[in-house]
């Protein structure tokens, strides 16, 4: 996320019913044995996994499957099914918006078992919270009476459409952007330039692109940026701008200010750039180093980072970085300004490839992304562990040598930590403040 001067939002719902059809699809798929194995990630791409039946012997037929999206109340999916060991008993969809999210998000469905219909119902703004245009990418799981599963090819290529409100769809190289009617052209322009620009420093960073396009929703007004939340987010207190998921492979952002050249050049950049975290390790580090990790990417900067930590830091402590949480992102500096944890992660990141390059950041990014299932309370010490294999440097000769190069005392002090309970939804917002 990327602090802005920005303005409350007001909560508007508006329901409008729309149907929009994507896609019709004919699948045929016979089982050999129970013994079928769905490919790993490492043998195809997620996407690419073939139709398959376990649990015995079977020939199934699936055909007419569609997706029809009802923004922002939600979407469903039908299709007809045949199994020649029996009845189709039970109908789920299985889908995800990015092809290396770790889980796909399950619902069941209703069968006909006269007709073989099957259809799926997804509730909009109360059960999957997800603005317009993300990728809706599916796959089907039947079950017959005779206890065959089926899971079928996957269905690319839908998307969560709004048809309610005026959109332009625009696609580069590398970026795909759905601009509402009002939002500034020139936005959309200059944010194309700058994600050419920044290709290059995201191989740098990172050793690769993303898995996928990244998408960007660019929202004119208040009312339609609001259709898709639910009411939990105002008893929340969440109130943002701008949100960036590696759940939705997208980032969403309401037009504001009049500096397009730093919303392309630092916001769009910044964003992508947790989209990249998300992609290559889940985003498993603390907030303050993801966020100065973001914010070194930027082309554009709002004022000087460093030069800020440093001024404050004259008349002021620093405590450590790696005691809890660390600094808060959210929190004042001792200057009295926000987003201190943006600008402390910063000069870490700078630091870290101005003396050990960005060999090390990549280093870094592959240690992190190699544990599975990485419980929530492990994620700081596991970081810890990653940063001293990679740099060869205990935790503390580390952050000593970071402070002496902040210009203070390398001694690190000795603080208890402070019970924290890490709240991260939603993630990578823009939140109302500065």
């Amino acid at each position: 996320m990327r602090k802005q001067a920005i303005f409350l939002i007001s909560a508007a719902l508006v329901l409008i019913f729309m149907l929009g059809l994507i896609g019709t699809a004919q699948w045929q798929a016979t089982a050999q044995d129970a013994t079928t194995a769905t490919p790993t990630p490492e043998e195809t791409p997620k996407y690419d996994e073939p139709a398959y039946v376990e649990g015995g012997e079977a020939e199934w037929t699936l055909t007419d499957s569609t997706f029809t999206s009802f923004y922002p109340d939600g979407f469903q999916f039908e299709a007809f099914a045949k199994s020649s060991a029996g009845e189709i008993v039970s109908a789920s969809i299985y889908y995800s918006h990015t092809p290396t999210y770790p889980e796909d998000v399950r619902r069941r469905g209703e069968v006909d078992a006269e007709t073989g219909k099957v259809m799926v119902i997804v509730e909009g703004r109360e059960a999957d919270e997800i603005p317009p245009w993300v990728a809706i990418n599916y796959r089907w799981r039947l079950l017959d009476s005779a206890g065959t599963i089926y899971w079928s090819d996957w269905f690319v290529g839908s998307e969560y459409s709004d048809d309610t409100h005026e959109w332009e769809r625009e696609e580069s190289e590398d970026l795909i952007i759905f601009v509402q009617e009002g939002f500034p052209q020139n936005a959309v322009d200059l944010a194309f330039e700058a994600m050419a620009e920044a290709r290059p420093l995201y191989l740098e960073a990172f050793g690769r692109l993303l898995s996928y396009k990244p998408r960007m929703v660019l929202f004119a007004d208040e009312t339609t940026f609001e259709e898709w939340r639910s009411q939990e987010y105002v008893l929340r207190g969440i109130d943002f701008i701008g949100q960036a998921s590696g759940y939705w492979g997208a980032f969403i952002q309401l037009i504001y200010g009049n500096d397009i050249q730093d919303f392309a050049y630092g916001t769009v950049i910044h964003e992508i750039g947790h989209l990249y975290q998300y992609d290559l390790y889940e985003s498993r580090a603390p907030a303050w180093f993801t966020e100065g990790n973001s914010t070194y990417l930027e082309l554009s900067r709002q004022y000087d980072y460093e030069g800020r930590v440093r001024d404050a830091l004259q008349y002021a402590t620093l405590d450590s970085l790696f005691v809890g949480e660390g600094p808060d992102t959210f929190d004042e500096g001792p200057d009295g300004r926000g987003r201190w944890g943006y600008d402390v992660g910063y000069t870490f990141n700078k630091w870290l490839v101005e003396n050990y390059g960005w060999e090390a950041h990549r280093e870094l990014i592959t240690l992190l992304a190699a544990p599975e299932n990485l419980p929530g309370y492990e994620i700081t010490d596991y970081f810890k562990t990653s940063l001293e294999q990679v740099l060869g440097l205990t935790i503390t000769e580390i952050e000593s040598q970071w402070r002496e190069w902040l210009g203070i005392s390398g001694t690190v002090p000795t603080q208890m930590p402070s019970p924290t309970i890490e709240f991260r939804f939603p993630p990578t917002v823009t939140p109302f403040g500065q």
